[in-house]
């Protein structure tokens, strides 16, 4: 093969490759467009509006009559908030309005206190709340002499004495009855006072009187009727106890607890009432 051969074939293999790779370019489609990036997302970031609420500051027991020490205002989410609630942009002076109020259910402390589980001052049903469970209200008739001067208030704990009359049938030498002998015996002890006349919370430094011609007592059922069938046959004294004797609970009547003990020995003592002299006397325990 002479070299005019061979240069023209050399030719026609460049022109080849170089024509078919033009046509691989011009059949080849063109790569895509690079997506464009995604723009940040801004976080969102929710505020949560509070409101201040009444709560309990400590556990409050069933039946306790609330100071403002017994409450605080608590913070409550605003969508959370309930008719029951008590806030404190409805009701700003509501620390003030519920002092006094009682407690129909315990309380936890903390506990946001929904309005219908207290009974405000003035309110029906006031009475049945400062009850215990299980107890009954009895009124009592008294008089200033017959209720420590007018000192015993709603809270303290108070001794029933019951004085009844016993008919002398002796006779004096002179012909004249005998005088009328009295036995006052205690028949209910350490017995709370609920109110006296209309008044149901005692005095903020406990030094003034109250008086009334009536006072409420909480009894058990049993110690309800023996009062009341006392008060058929004497007078009804109300002794007030001292703090430090005072008992938690209560304490069954004197007609059960002194029965037993009673040694039967009868002493006598002298008193005046309403400026007359009498002996009065006492039975023994």
């Amino acid at each position: 093969m002479n070299t005019k051969k061979i240069i023209l074939l050399a030719i026609l293999g460049v022109i080849a490759v170089v024509g078919f790779m033009m046509l691989q370019k011009i059949t080849t489609p063109p790569p895509p467009a690079p997506a464009p990036a995604e723009a940040p997302v801004a976080e969102v970031v929710s505020t949560v509006e509070y409101v201040e609420v009444l709560a309990a500051a400590r556990d409050i027991p069933q039946g306790t009559r609330l100071t403002q020490d017994m409450l605080k205002w608590k913070k409550w989410p605003a969508e959370a908030l309930e008719p029951n609630l008590i806030d404190q942009q409805n009701q700003p002076q509501a620390l003030e309005e519920y002092t006094g109020a009682v407690t129909r259910v315990g309380l936890f402390a903390g506990e946001p206190i929904l309005a219908p589980k207290v009974v405000k001052t003035g309110e029906k049903g006031q009475m049945a709340a400062l009850l215990s469970p299980g107890m009954r209200a009895i009124a009592v008739r008294i008089t200033t002499d017959s209720a420590a001067a007018g000192f015993i208030q709603p809270g303290d704990r108070v001794d029933v004495i019951l004085t009844t009359q016993i008919r002398n049938p002796q006779m004096t030498p002179t012909g004249r009855n005998a005088a009328n002998t009295y036995v006052s015996n205690a028949i209910l002890e350490n017995v709370k006072v609920l109110a006296i006349g209309q008044t149901n919370t005692p005095s903020p430094d406990g030094s003034s009187t109250i008086l009334g011609n009536t006072a409420l007592l909480e009894l058990s059922l049993d110690d309800a009727e023996l009062l009341q069938e006392a008060q058929s046959r004497g007078e009804l004294s109300l002794a007030l106890r001292g703090l430090d004797k005072r008992m938690p609970g209560h304490v069954p009547s004197a007609a059960t607890t002194r029965r037993n003990k009673s040694t039967g020995q009868v002493s006598s003592m002298v008193i005046y009432r309403n400026g007359q002299k009498q002996q009065v006397a006492i039975q023994g325990h």
